[in-house]
């Protein structure tokens, strides 16, 4: 393949007559699962775990189920955070369905009750 030896001329006939027995998969796209239609939006914003902790990132879109963000740090999410940004008006708690070192995706979910005492 590399070398600088004299390259062999292909053979025609050989390779048209040959069958494969094998048919050759064919790669389809997997279907949308999404429930909604996404919105495009480059938003900054804040998420909150319960213990306290923050993080900053943007919105990269938005749907009425869920979000797509980016983060500034490296890290891994809890399961449950409240994300805000106040440019959309969006204050909403969310859980964690995917996340890679800095995009995250989040479904939105209703605040846990609290219990009565």
């Amino acid at each position: 393949m590399f070398s600088s030896k004299s390259k062999a001329k292909i053979d025609l006939d050989r390779a048209q007559g040959s069958t494969a027995r094998a048919p050759i998969p064919v790669l389809r796209p997997q279907s949308e699962k999404r429930r909604g239609e996404r919105k495009g939006v480059w938003c900054v914003c804040t998420l909150y775990s319960q213990d306290g902790a923050t993080w900053e990132g943007i919105i990269l879109d938005v749907s009425k189920s869920g979000a797509r963000i980016r983060r500034r740090t490296r890290g891994t999410l809890p399961p449950i955070v409240k994300i805000k940004a106040s440019r959309i008006g969006l204050a909403r708690f969310a859980r964690v369905v995917w996340q890679t070192t800095f995009d995250a995706g989040l479904e939105f979910v209703a605040p846990a009750k609290k219990k009565p005492r």
